[in-house]
This record gives C-alpha cells, sequence and structure tokens, in this order.
C-alpha cells in the first residue's frame, strides 16, 4: 500500500507546468507508463476531482481550491 499527502497548503504545484503537467508529473518520474498513458491518467483524475476543462491552465489561473483540487488528482493517480 502506498501513501500519498496533500499538504494544506495549495502552492504545491509546479508554476511552469499546466495542470495536467502537475498531475503527470510524479507519473512520468516514477515510470508509471509512457507520456501517453500518463496523460490519460492524470485527465481522468482531473475529471474526478471536476477540473477536467481546466486542464491546460497554469495554477497562476487557478484559484486556491482548484489547485487544491489538482494535488488530490495528482496523489489519486499515484495509487498504483
Amino acid at each position: 500500500m502506498k501513501y500519498a499527502m496533500v499538504f494544506q497548503d495549495f502552492n504545491q504545484l509546479l508554476p511552469w507546468k499546466t495542470a495536467c503537467e502537475n498531475v503527470m508529473y510524479p507519473l512520468l518520474l516514477n515510470q508509471y507508463g509512457n507520456k501517453k498513458e500518463c496523460k490519460a491518467e492524470a485527465e481522468r483524475f482531473l475529471e474526478v476531482v471536476g477540473l477536467k476543462d481546466f486542464r491546460d491552465f497554469y495554477p497562476n489561473c487557478l484559484s486556491g481550491g482548484m489547485k487544491q483540487r489538482v494535488a488530490i488528482a495528482r496523489a489519486l493517480a499515484m495509487r498504483t
């Protein structure tokens, strides 16, 4: 079983990456698949947290709650 932590501070996203890229980053880093597979997983979890339409937005364009949900999507995507 793996654990992921989402801190209360929502400024934990990489500012030069989009919401989708922020969710993809740990998947690619831990080699959970190729880029296409990781992007599909990232988009799936962004949809789960209600941010499918914001996948191409950078963190500075998202509200605090949206940033938190991106971080939650990233944690959920790391479930494997």
